[in-house]
């Protein structure tokens, strides 16, 4: 399984020019809402600050991210979560000439168990409704579909998986 590594301040502005690169690829292929305004270097800082940013290296460069971060933001949207010390999923981002190999798959899975291992009983998040990939990877991976919602001028699925 692919070993995920907190990011270090150092990584910020590799972390960005792969978000950079996802968006990008995103917008040509029509799956993604990410844009030059989201994800931005003030999310990478503040992920860094709660030390819930995740970086995958392949030799020296980083090749995934992901941020696992307490769920405050997705407090208030009107989705019946499980009560449960929880972390939110967000920022997952995979190289996209990475993409189509089975690794993100692995890589939420690593996450998963890091959660787990450090106590974590659920894990939320929330997948835009323009992006297929992700939506298949969450619902193959089991994970429970709760509420639609509207956040951020996006409509999103929201998941939780219980951990």
């Amino acid at each position: 399984m692919k070993k995920l590594e907190r990011a270090r301040s150092e990584d910020a502005r590799e972390v960005l020019d792969l978000y950079h690169a996802a968006a990008e690829a995103g917008r040509e292929s029509g799956r993604s809402e990410w844009d030059d305004t989201y994800p931005t270097m003030d999310d990478i800082q503040a992920d860094l600050q709660e030390n819930g940013l995740y970086v995958l290296r392949e030799g020296a460069r980083i090749v995934a991210a992901i941020s696992l971060v307490e769920p405050d933001e997705l407090d208030g949207l009107g989705v019946s979560w499980t009560p449960a010390r929880a972390k939110e999923a967000c920022r997952f981002c995979l190289d996209p000439q990475m993409q189509g190999r089975g690794l993100a798959a692995e890589i939420f899975l690593s996450a998963l168990e890091m959660l787990k291992s450090d106590g974590v009983e659920a894990v939320r998040y929330l997948c835009a409704k323009q992006n297929p990939a992700a939506f298949r990877l969450y619902t193959r991976l089991g994970h429970t579909r709760l509420e639609d919602v509207a956040w951020c001028d996006t409509e999103f699925y929201s998941f939780e998986k219980l951990l």
